[in-house]
């Protein structure tokens, strides 16, 4: 679109990234979080693609990032956007399989500068639906992945969501070309803080379906159990991710730095706290009904499989019904990682006062 921006720190050429998906949820939270940090801009040149000249200029020209027009299906752009990064933050969209392809060929293009980085990074988002089961909330498992047991997470089957993405950036083919983490979010809820859009999914999707029928509502018994983070916790995961990333040793030597797990090994979870079921979700939408006088019989709805399509979004019941259970050992034990953000309930109350303030 236009000539990459050009702040320069006195020692050296800023590192170049390259950003997908900034305007979206988890990714414009975590810009917004790194571009405050210090020296966020003389270290680092940012571009970022998108898909209006509307956003370019509205949301992210403003915060010092070149806009690249463009979108995830335009993959000569992407691999010549990639070719010319020092980092790839890669937030888009876990299952577009020909933009993350056009990405790392770009990456293993890109010219090594003298003097520079010898491996570009990737840090790919993924989402731990990677872990999902049918329980359609019939059951809870006792089944808890943890993302430094290799053998348990090699044990995934490639037909699993995302996992073939996941795949491709673990390929063992890019192990010392493409330094590529994955992250690999559960249920993400809060109020993201970026330019771009403010809202998660799956928690808001439950309580605008209830809010539609008046009712709490649940898929199944809502026996299923998922992780969850808050979006600030896992947008400082990233940042802090990125920023040990960048110290990795470049050679043979590595000055006493343990290597970060990477590529074959790329996972790394987000989960804060106790896992919670969706039916607890449901219990506490039914209540927060009965509090704000929208229905006071305090009862939640469960709809059965065949009964999906009537009551639900079409795949509600995929996003919403299954058991994923995640542990974050590397970001807590490597990174020093610390989610803070513990007051799920608040949020449930303030995400109905949200979205009924939007209806009026």
């Amino acid at each position: 679109m236009s000539k990459p921006i050009s702040r320069r720190n006195p020692q050296s050429a800023p590192l170049r990234v390259f950003i997908t998906g900034a305007t979206g949820y988890i990714g414009s939270t975590a810009i917004n979080l790194l571009l405050n940090t210090e020296f966020a801009h003389s270290r680092y040149s940012f571009r970022a693609l998108v898909r209006s000249r509307e956003k370019a200029e509205r949301d992210i020209r403003p915060l010092g990032i070149e806009p690249v027009l463009g979108s995830l299906d335009d993959s000569d752009l992407l691999t010549e956007e990639a070719s010319n990064a020092d980092i790839v933050l890669d937030f888009a969209n876990a299952d577009h399989l020909g933009s993350i392809k056009a990405i790392l060929k770009g990456l293993l293009h890109r010219p090594r500068p003298e003097g520079g980085r010898k491996r570009p990074i990737l840090i790919h988002t993924s989402g731990t639906g990677v872990l999902l089961d049918q329980a359609y909330g019939a059951f809870s498992s006792e089944t808890i992945y943890y993302d430094n047991d290799t053998a348990q997470l090699n044990a995934l089957g490639p037909q699993q969501p995302h996992r073939n993405v996941d795949l491709e950036v673990m390929s063992p083919a890019l192990v010392g070309k493409v330094d590529t983490y994955i992250v690999v979010p559960p249920t993400v809820w809060g109020f993201g803080t970026g330019t771009g859009n403010h809202n998660s999914i799956q928690i808001p999707l439950q309580i605008a379906t209830s809010l539609k029928h008046q009712q709490a509502m649940q898929i199944g018994d809502g026996l299923n159990y998922w992780s969850k983070v808050h979006v600030i916790d896992l947008a400082h995961l990233y940042v802090t991710l990125f920023e040990r990333a960048l110290k990795e040793p470049q050679d043979d030597d590595n000055d006493g730095v343990t290597p970060l797990p990477k590529n074959e090994d790329a996972y790394y979870f987000a989960q804060e706290g106790d896992d919670f079921r969706y039916g607890d979700v449901a219990k506490e939408i039914a209540d927060q009904f009965k509090r704000q006088e929208i229905n006071a019989s305090g009862t939640v709805k469960a709809i059965k499989p065949e009964e999906e399509s009537a009551w639900w979004p079409e795949g509600s019941g995929g996003l919403l019904g299954g058991n994923s259970r995640s542990r974050a050992l590397k970001a807590r034990k490597i990174l020093g990682w610390e989610p803070k953000y513990t007051d799920l309930k608040g949020y449930i109350a303030e995400e109905i006062h949200r979205q009924r303030k939007l209806k009026k």
